[in-house]
C-alpha cells in the first residue's frame, strides 16, 4: 500500500515538471512586491509628438496633507534589463525595490522607463523633468538624480549636459564622459561601485569619479570589495543615503 501511494504521489508531480521545463524559455511575469504605497503609471509625450517615456510616480504618504509644501524630487533611472513597454518592470529592482519593501517614500520620486533597445536620452528626459517639476509640489532647487548600470551611464551624461538641475547625484555601477568632468565642478556626488564587477568594470567608474574630483566636486566613493554588477543593492541601503538625499539644496 505504501509503495502504491508514492507511485502515485510521484505520477502527480509529473505534468507540473513537465510544465515547468517548457517554460523555461520564457521569462517569467514580472510580480509586484507588497507595498503599501503603490506609484502611479503615467505616459509622458514630447511636444512634437516625437519621443514618448512611460514612467512611474510615487508620492510620499502626506503629500497631500500640506498643500504648500514643497518636497525633494528624486528621478531613478533604470538599467537595461528594465527596458521595454511594460512600466511595471521598473519596480523589481534598485532603488523602487526598495522604497516598496519598506512601504514609505520620504521624498516625490519618478522613475521612467527606457523604450527597448535604446539608451537613455537626455533631451527626452530633460523634457520629462520639465514637466514633472510643473505637475507635482517639488522644490526645483532639491533634485537629486540617481541610476544604476546604464542608469548609472545617464546619471553621468545628463548631468553634465544639464548640471544646473541639479541638487545632487547618486551614480550607481556607472561610467561617463570625463571630458566633459569640469560642468561638474562644486556639484555633490555619492558614487557607487563594486570593484569585481564584470559588467560595468571598475575601471571605468573609477576614471569618471576621478575626472570630477579633479575638477572641483564634492565627491564620495564608495567601493564594495569583491562585489559583483549588483553593488546597488547595499548602495540603496546604506543607512546614511536617504539623509544625504533629503539634505541636497542648490
Amino acid at each position: 500500500m505504501r509503495l502504491l501511494t508514492l507511485l502515485a504521489a510521484c505520477a502527480a508531480v509529473v505534468p507540473s515538471f513537465a510544465q515547468t521545463k517548457s517554460e523555461k524559455a520564457a521569462a517569467p511575469a514580472f510580480v509586484a512586491p507588497a507595498t503599501k504605497l503603490p506609484p502611479t503609471a503615467k505616459k509622458f509625450t514630447t511636444a512634437d509628438g516625437k519621443a514618448a517615456l512611460d514612467y512611474l510616480v510615487y508620492l510620499p504618504a502626506d503629500y497631500d496633507k500640506d498643500k504648500s509644501k514643497q518636497w525633494t524630487l528624486v528621478v531613478f533611472l533604470h538599467g537595461s534589463g528594465e527596458r521595454g513597454s511594460d512600466v511595471q518592470v521598473v519596480r523589481k529592482t534598485g532603488l523602487t525595490q526598495t522604497l516598496e519593501q519598506r512601504g514609505a517614500v520620504p521624498y516625490v520620486m519618478i522613475a521612467p522607463q527606457c523604450p527597448a533597445n535604446s539608451s537613455w536620452n537626455v533631451g527626452t528626459l530633460d523634457k520629462l523633468l520639465d514637466q514633472v517639476l510643473t505637475d507635482y509640489r517639488v522644490d526645483k532647487k532639491r533634485v537629486v538624480l540617481t541610476g544604476l548600470s546604464m542608469g548609472g551611464f545617464g546619471t553621468w551624461n545628463w548631468s553634465v549636459e544639464h548640471p544646473e538641475r541639479f541638487a545632487g547625484l547618486v551614480p550607481i555601477c556607472g561610467g561617463g564622459k570625463t571630458d566633459k568632468a569640469a560642468a561638474l565642478k562644486g556639484m555633490p556626488i555619492w558614487a557607487f561601485h563594486g570593484d569585481a564587477d564584470p559588467a560595468v568594470k571598475f575601471a571605468t567608474g573609477q576614471a569618471m569619479v576621478d575626472a570630477v574630483k579633479s575638477a572641483g566636486a564634492d565627491i564620495k566613493f564608495t567601493v564594495y570589495p569583491g562585489v559583483g554588477h549588483n553593488s546597488w543593492g547595499k548602495a540603496y541601503a546604506e543607512p546614511e543615503l536617504e539623509a544625504w538625499i533629503l539634505a541636497r539644496k542648490k
